[in-house]
């Protein structure tokens, strides 16, 4: 009996076709592909950890079945006005009821403000909606 010193010819693909030269440029390829899209995931992980304006609704008082005082306080560092809504909520958690906020940047450190929300039914608790800066059209 006779062993085989090799692989059959063609069976396994042919080895010829490959060099090391253009495996390593592959390689190098894949490699900063996938260090770019580990950068801009760390990149936007950070962004979005660290936002720019904080803010929380540190009071709320019912008024009346129709209506519910909210006092909202941001931070936000100096910079344009910030923009917030504020939602009333029932007692399922429900929203009924939408405000806004503008808060003026001109006192420094922490601003806080009341806005008075018309609700369609009584609310029972006030929370944040979303914030942004506000830009001068956007004032006026």
């Amino acid at each position: 009996m006779q062993q085989a010193t090799g692989r059959p010819a063609g069976r396994y693909g042919d080895e010829g076709d490959r060099s090391p030269a253009r495996r390593r440029t592959i390689v190098a390829g894949v490699a900063v592909l996938a260090a770019a899209f580990f950068g801009w995931v760390l990149w936007a992980a950070l962004g979005a950890a660290t936002p720019d304006i904080r803010a929380d609704v540190t009071a709320f008082r019912v008024r009346s079945d129709a209506a519910v005082a909210v006092r909202v306080e941001v931070g936000s560092g100096s910079g344009p006005p910030v923009g917030c809504t504020v939602q009333a909520l029932d007692r399922t958690r429900g929203v009924v009821g939408v405000g806004t906020i503008t808060l003026d940047p001109s006192r420094p450190g922490r601003r806080a403000g009341w806005v008075t929300v018309r609700t369609r039914d009584r609310a029972v608790a006030a929370a944040l909606g979303t914030c942004a800066r506000v830009s001068p059209k956007e004032q006026d």
